[in-house]
């Protein structure tokens, strides 16, 4: 699946901050603005002043709300879940190039970083399901791995958040449990 750099980069945000946190096993790998800092800077957002706590606690917010709309079975509570948050939000799409490229920005002007990467990251999502792809907003199929993934490849067939780490795992595993089967 093909979808451009500005909003592949807001789509890998959205998987990123998902991913910081575990409701089943409580852990929580987003637990300071310095963390939220450098996963933003890691995908490219500029970050021109100083997160405040009050960032920390709206990026939690919209990391659950984007964890229940990759949990979610129908684009239908997708579309509501995202639309609710950029009407939240006040959403103001506008077309910019201020970076050389042509791209939206979905936040009203002047705000702050937190309801910027709320906005983009839930316009990604929307457009990545009026694309046809809600059906690659995954769950890692990886035997105690809570972690998403967005499945951007040619064919569809992705099935795990890593295929260095929960793929080659979930491989290894089962070829031992074979090699114990035959008693190899």
């Amino acid at each position: 699946m093909n979808i451009g750099a500005y909003d592949g980069r807001a789509v890998l945000t959205a998987v990123d901050l998902v991913n910081t946190g575990e409701a089943d096993s409580g852990h929580d790998d987003l637990h300071d603005v310095d963390r939220v800092a450098e996963l933003l800077a890691h995908r490219g957002w500029v970050v021109a002043a100083p997160l405040s706590e009050a960032d920390l606690a709206r990026l939690l917010r919209h990391r659950d709300t984007m964890r229940k709309a990759f949990d979610s079975a129908t684009e239908h509570e997708v579309v509501q879940l995202l639309n609710r948050t950029l009407t939240e939000l006040r959403a103001l799409p506008q077309l910019t190039d201020h970076d050389g490229d042509w791209h939206w920005h979905y936040a009203p002007p002047g705000a702050g970083i937190a309801d910027r990467v709320a906005a983009t990251t839930s316009a990604a999502l929307l457009t990545l399901v009026a694309n046809g792809g809600h059906d690659r907003m995954r769950g890692c199929s990886a035997d105690g791995c809570a972690n998403v993934f967005v499945d951007l490849s040619r064919n569809g067939s992705r099935r795990y958040c890593s295929s260095t780490a929960c793929g080659n795992r979930t491989h290894a595993a089962a070829y031992r449990a074979r090699q114990r089967a035959t008693g190899s």
